[in-house]
Parts: C-alpha cells; structure tokens; sequence
C-alpha cells in the first residue's frame, strides 16, 4: 500500500480511554474557544481537539492558517501525548484530537484542503471500536490500537465498521524524512 500505512498494531490504549472517561467534558472543547474557527465542523463526527487551527480575521480559511491553538484540554490528556512522543520523539505536535464516529457512522470521502497540509503529515491511533479506512484507491480495517498514516491530500474516509463508537487520535507533524511512516514498515524499523 502506498496510501495508508499501518506502522504498529496491538498498542495498549487503556490509559488513554481511561483519560477519555475521566473528563468527558471535554468533547466539543474547541466551541469555547473564542479566537478561532474549528476546520471539521461540517464532519459528522464528535470532536476532543487538544490544538487546534485558528484563524487571524473571522471568514479566513482555517486549511491556509498556520496557527495553532492549545485547548484548555491540552494539560488534561497527558497519556495520548506520552504515547506519540514514543512515536515521534521531540517533533513538534500540531493540530490534534480525538474524533468519535458514532455506530454506523460514515465519514465520506473528502481531501484536507489548504497550504496548512501541504508541509505537514497526518496518522491516526485507533483508540476503541472497528473501522475501515480508505484513501486513495486502499483501504483497511482498523482495530483498536493501531498506528498509522494516510495520504491526506488524496480523497480519504472511514466507516464505523463496530457495535461501539469509534474513537481515533488524529495528530500532525511537520514533513519530514525522518518521520515514522519512512522509517517503519508495518510494525517492524
């Protein structure tokens, strides 16, 4: 597969659930705040934005900003972030969360659009429940606790394959060759 790339499966995601339930008010955190506009309102789809986009003038599009925003759940969700850094090291984590697809939820096929992806990558770890995920022509069936990257520049979705709401961390990095999807084929460095 040349568009989506499982990197690790079987990773232990107890911990993180476990922050999930702790503070379930922070779903949909990114509505508090004030500065910004959110990029995937329009997904059906819950949101646990951790950064999120913002944008300098109401109306500016969010895909061509640079900005960054930490939400006031950033602090909070300490067990995704230790988990990525063993992933990523000390790259810079960019625009993050936790998206919640419901049972028998579809998010259709679509392309992250604007200057902001053109120099970042994007990975998913599968936190709970079953999904199919697509991108370019492939796809996959997603359990959780697995590690990947897709090509979000090409037309992309998933399908809440489970009996329970899927849950993924979406998370971007700058491009760069050293990050994991050139460095790890399929579970194995």
């Amino acid at each position: 597969m040349n568009h989506i790339k499982v990197l690790q499966t079987g990773i232990n995601v107890s911990k993180i659930l476990k922050q999930l339930d702790k503070y379930p008010e922070d779903w949909e955190n990114q509505t508090k705040v004030k500065s910004a506009e959110f990029l995937i309102d329009y997904l059906p789809v819950g949101n646990l934005q951790l950064i999120m986009g913002g944008v300098k003038t109401k109306g500016d599009f969010i895909g061509d900003s640079e900005i960054n925003i930490k939400t006031s759940a950033y602090q909070k969700h300490t067990e995704i972030r230790k988990l990525i850094k063993k992933f990523v090291g000390g790259v810079e984590l960019q625009r993050c969360g936790f998206l919640l697809l419901p049972v028998g939820g579809i998010v259709g096929a679509h392309i992250d659009e604007g200057t902001y992806y053109l120099t970042r990558d994007r990975y998913h770890i599968s936190i709970q429940g079953t999904y199919q995920y697509f991108c370019g022509g492939e796809s996959v069936v997603v359990e959780p606790g697995t590690f990947l990257w897709f090509n979000n520049k090409l037309p992309h979705g998933t399908v809440n394959l489970g009996d329970i709401e899927r849950i993924t961390f979406v998370f971007d990095i700058p491009h760069s060759p050293n990050n994991p999807h050139h460095i790890i084929n399929n579970g194995n460095s």
